[in-house]
């Protein structure tokens, strides 16, 4: 029981080691959040908000959302049904509480990620000229 106690801990602290790979921004994080109508360091008006300025919110807020949160959860839940189903292999409850587990996360995956291009495919029918991870002025 305490050999099991051990590999949960070990497989939990290792799972965080990856989160901060993602943790890299996609947008310029010295113009803050929002880049645009409040003021600079030194005290100067910027300048108002466009269009524009409101995509690459909108696209920064998905990004962190998708990336940053959903997919590191996303694994770290994978990771332990995986465990649950391999460690509990006689207990037939907990084997279909794993894949139960395993089929919710894919879902849940599969639901982000659509979400995600579905907003990606509004961006660029609307004009705004997207890469990978960021926007592209």
């Amino acid at each position: 029981m305490k050999l099991k106690h051990l590999l949960v801990t070990l497989m939990f602290a290792a799972s965080f080691v990856a989160v901060p790979v993602f943790a890299e921004p996609t947008y310029d994080a010295s113009k803050g959040l929002v880049p645009c109508g409040g003021y600079n360091p030194d005290g100067s008006e910027q300048a108002m908000c466009t269009f524009t300025d409101i995509m690459i919110l909108i696209n920064t807020v998905i990004n962190f959302l998708i990336f940053t949160l959903a997919l590191p959860i996303a694994a770290i839940v994978f990771a332990w049904a995986g465990f649950i189903f391999i460690t509990e292999g006689s207990n037939q409850s907990k084997r279909t509480q794993a894949k139960n587990m395993m089929i919710n996360v894919v879902i849940g995956l599969v639901l982000a990620l659509a979400s995600w291009l579905i907003v990606k495919t509004i961006l660029v029918s609307l004009g705004v000229k997207i890469n990978f991870l960021g926007i592209e002025m």
